[in-house]
Protein backbone atom coordinates (compact mmCIF):
# COMPACT_ATOMS: atom_id res chain seq x y z
CA UNK A 1 0.00 0.00 0.00
CA UNK A 2 3.06 2.24 0.16
CA UNK A 3 2.56 3.26 -3.48
CA UNK A 4 -0.74 4.97 -2.61
CA UNK A 5 -0.39 8.75 -2.42
CA UNK A 6 -4.03 9.95 -2.28
CA UNK A 7 -7.21 8.75 -0.57
CA UNK A 8 -10.87 9.20 -1.45
CA UNK A 9 -13.43 8.23 1.18
CA UNK A 10 -17.09 7.43 1.11
CA UNK A 11 -18.90 9.21 3.98
CA UNK A 12 -21.80 7.17 5.44
CA UNK A 13 -20.72 3.88 6.98
CA UNK A 14 -17.10 4.66 6.15
CA UNK A 15 -16.03 7.80 8.01
CA UNK A 16 -19.22 8.34 10.02
CA UNK A 17 -22.02 6.17 11.32
CA UNK A 18 -25.32 6.08 9.49
CA UNK A 19 -28.73 4.75 10.43
CA UNK A 20 -30.41 5.44 7.09
CA UNK A 21 -33.23 2.94 6.66
CA UNK A 22 -33.19 2.35 2.92
CA UNK A 23 -36.10 -0.10 3.11
CA UNK A 24 -38.26 2.59 4.75
CA UNK A 25 -37.14 5.20 2.21
CA UNK A 26 -37.97 2.85 -0.66
CA UNK A 27 -41.42 2.13 0.77
CA UNK A 28 -42.17 5.86 1.13
CA UNK A 29 -41.20 6.67 -2.45
CA UNK A 30 -42.62 3.42 -3.93
CA UNK A 31 -39.20 2.27 -5.09
CA UNK A 32 -38.89 -1.48 -5.76
CA UNK A 33 -36.87 -3.17 -2.98
CA UNK A 34 -34.15 -4.37 -5.35
CA UNK A 35 -33.73 -1.00 -7.13
CA UNK A 36 -31.14 1.68 -6.43
CA UNK A 37 -32.90 4.77 -4.98
CA UNK A 38 -31.06 7.39 -7.06
CA UNK A 39 -31.47 5.42 -10.28
CA UNK A 40 -35.17 4.93 -9.53
CA UNK A 41 -35.65 8.67 -8.92
CA UNK A 42 -34.34 9.41 -12.41
CA UNK A 43 -37.17 7.34 -13.92
CA UNK A 44 -39.93 9.39 -12.26
CA UNK A 45 -41.76 12.33 -13.85
CA UNK A 46 -40.24 15.64 -12.71
CA UNK A 47 -42.93 16.52 -10.16
CA UNK A 48 -42.85 13.08 -8.55
CA UNK A 49 -39.06 13.19 -8.64
CA UNK A 50 -39.08 16.39 -6.54
CA UNK A 51 -41.54 14.91 -4.04
CA UNK A 52 -39.55 11.69 -3.69
CA UNK A 53 -36.25 13.56 -3.40
CA UNK A 54 -37.74 15.65 -0.58
CA UNK A 55 -38.50 12.40 1.29
CA UNK A 56 -34.95 11.12 0.75
CA UNK A 57 -33.57 14.48 1.84
CA UNK A 58 -35.66 14.43 5.04
CA UNK A 59 -34.27 11.01 5.97
CA UNK A 60 -30.71 12.14 5.26
CA UNK A 61 -31.03 15.27 7.39
CA UNK A 62 -32.46 13.25 10.29
CA UNK A 63 -29.55 10.82 9.98
CA UNK A 64 -27.05 13.69 9.98
CA UNK A 65 -28.21 14.78 13.46
CA UNK A 66 -26.86 11.64 15.12
CA UNK A 67 -23.79 10.54 13.17
CA UNK A 68 -20.41 10.06 14.82
CA UNK A 69 -16.91 9.14 13.68
CA UNK A 70 -16.53 5.43 12.98
CA UNK A 71 -13.97 3.89 15.32
CA UNK A 72 -10.43 4.41 14.05
CA UNK A 73 -11.44 6.67 11.14
CA UNK A 74 -10.26 9.88 12.82
CA UNK A 75 -6.82 8.44 13.60
CA UNK A 76 -6.48 7.27 9.98
CA UNK A 77 -7.45 10.70 8.62
CA UNK A 78 -5.02 12.35 11.06
CA UNK A 79 -2.21 10.06 9.83
CA UNK A 80 -3.02 10.98 6.23
CA UNK A 81 -2.73 14.65 7.22
CA UNK A 82 0.62 14.00 8.96
CA UNK A 83 1.94 12.27 5.82
CA UNK A 84 0.63 15.04 3.51
CA UNK A 85 -1.64 12.58 1.71
CA UNK A 86 -4.39 14.52 -0.10
CA UNK A 87 -7.91 13.40 0.77
CA UNK A 88 -11.43 13.85 -0.57
CA UNK A 89 -14.94 12.62 0.17
CA UNK A 90 -17.26 11.32 -2.56
CA UNK A 91 -20.77 10.59 -1.32
CA UNK A 92 -24.15 9.83 -2.84
CA UNK A 93 -25.68 12.02 -0.12
CA UNK A 94 -26.95 15.55 -0.58
CA UNK A 95 -24.69 18.54 -0.10
CA UNK A 96 -26.69 19.78 2.90
CA UNK A 97 -26.70 16.50 4.84
CA UNK A 98 -23.02 15.88 4.02
CA UNK A 99 -22.07 19.33 5.24
CA UNK A 100 -23.95 18.72 8.51
CA UNK A 101 -22.16 15.41 9.05
CA UNK A 102 -18.76 16.89 8.28
CA UNK A 103 -19.31 19.93 10.53
CA UNK A 104 -20.82 17.85 13.35
CA UNK A 105 -17.69 15.69 13.45
CA UNK A 106 -15.12 18.35 12.46
CA UNK A 107 -13.85 16.18 9.61
CA UNK A 108 -10.74 17.95 8.27
CA UNK A 109 -11.32 17.10 4.59
CA UNK A 110 -12.06 20.07 2.35
CA UNK A 111 -12.79 18.36 -0.98
CA UNK A 112 -16.35 17.00 -0.85
CA UNK A 113 -18.28 15.76 -3.89
CA UNK A 114 -22.01 15.07 -3.46
CA UNK A 115 -24.76 13.85 -5.79
CA UNK A 116 -25.50 17.46 -6.74
CA UNK A 117 -21.95 18.14 -7.91
CA UNK A 118 -21.16 14.94 -9.87
CA UNK A 119 -22.70 11.74 -11.15
CA UNK A 120 -23.20 9.35 -8.22
CA UNK A 121 -20.99 6.32 -7.63
CA UNK A 122 -20.43 3.82 -9.19
CA UNK A 123 -19.86 6.36 -11.97
CA UNK A 124 -16.12 7.18 -11.83
CA UNK A 125 -16.35 10.83 -12.90
CA UNK A 126 -15.87 12.34 -9.42
CA UNK A 127 -12.95 10.03 -8.65
CA UNK A 128 -11.22 10.82 -11.94
CA UNK A 129 -11.70 14.57 -11.39
CA UNK A 130 -10.19 14.29 -7.90
CA UNK A 131 -7.16 12.31 -9.12
CA UNK A 132 -6.57 15.01 -11.73
CA UNK A 133 -6.87 17.73 -9.07
CA UNK A 134 -4.46 15.78 -6.83
CA UNK A 135 -2.10 15.59 -9.86
CA UNK A 136 -1.82 11.85 -9.25
CA UNK A 137 -2.23 8.90 -11.61
CA UNK A 138 -5.34 6.92 -10.72
CA UNK A 139 -3.37 3.83 -9.67
CA UNK A 140 -1.81 5.89 -6.84
CA UNK A 141 -5.21 6.84 -5.37
CA UNK A 142 -7.16 4.60 -2.97
CA UNK A 143 -10.98 4.57 -2.87
CA UNK A 144 -12.12 3.61 0.66
CA UNK A 145 -15.73 2.63 1.29
CA UNK A 146 -18.13 0.20 2.89
CA UNK A 147 -20.44 -0.66 0.00
CA UNK A 148 -20.35 -2.08 -3.50
CA UNK A 149 -20.84 1.31 -5.21
CA UNK A 150 -17.61 2.56 -3.62
CA UNK A 151 -15.67 -0.47 -4.83
CA UNK A 152 -17.24 -0.36 -8.31
CA UNK A 153 -16.44 3.35 -8.60
CA UNK A 154 -12.83 2.63 -7.69
CA UNK A 155 -12.60 -0.12 -10.30
CA UNK A 156 -14.31 2.06 -12.91
CA UNK A 157 -11.71 4.79 -12.24
CA UNK A 158 -8.77 2.33 -12.39
CA UNK A 159 -8.05 2.98 -8.71
CA UNK A 160 -7.32 0.52 -5.93
CA UNK A 161 -10.46 0.02 -3.86
CA UNK A 162 -10.59 -0.75 -0.17
CA UNK A 163 -13.50 -2.28 1.70
CA UNK A 164 -13.58 -1.25 5.36
CA UNK A 165 -15.89 -1.62 8.39
CA UNK A 166 -17.52 -5.02 8.12
CA UNK A 167 -18.38 -7.81 10.55
CA UNK A 168 -18.62 -10.48 7.85
CA UNK A 169 -17.25 -10.18 4.33
CA UNK A 170 -20.17 -9.17 2.09
CA UNK A 171 -20.91 -10.90 -1.22
CA UNK A 172 -19.36 -7.98 -3.13
CA UNK A 173 -15.99 -8.18 -1.32
CA UNK A 174 -14.41 -9.65 -4.48
CA UNK A 175 -14.63 -6.13 -5.96
CA UNK A 176 -12.10 -4.85 -3.38
CA UNK A 177 -8.34 -4.84 -3.86
CA UNK A 178 -8.00 -4.62 -0.08
CA UNK A 179 -10.43 -5.55 2.70
CA UNK A 180 -10.10 -4.58 6.36
CA UNK A 181 -12.73 -5.20 9.05
CA UNK A 182 -11.91 -1.83 10.65
CA UNK A 183 -9.82 1.30 10.29
CA UNK A 184 -7.27 0.06 12.80
CA UNK A 185 -6.31 -2.77 10.42
CA UNK A 186 -6.24 -0.38 7.44
CA UNK A 187 -4.10 2.06 9.44
CA UNK A 188 -1.56 -0.64 10.27
CA UNK A 189 -1.38 -1.80 6.64
CA UNK A 190 -0.84 1.72 5.33
CA UNK A 191 1.23 3.33 8.07
CA UNK A 192 2.51 0.50 10.26
CA UNK A 193 2.21 0.64 14.07
CA UNK A 194 2.33 4.38 14.72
Amino acid sequence: MKQLRGVIFDLDGTLVSSDLDFAAIKREINCPPEADVLTFLETLPVEQQHEAMAIVHRHELQDAQHCEWISGARAFVDSCLEHNIPMAIVTRNSCQSSKLKIERNAIPIEVVITRETSKPKPDPTALLDIARDFALPTHEVLMVGDYRYDLEAGRNANMKSCLVNYRMLPDYSHLADYAFPNFQALHEAMFGNQ
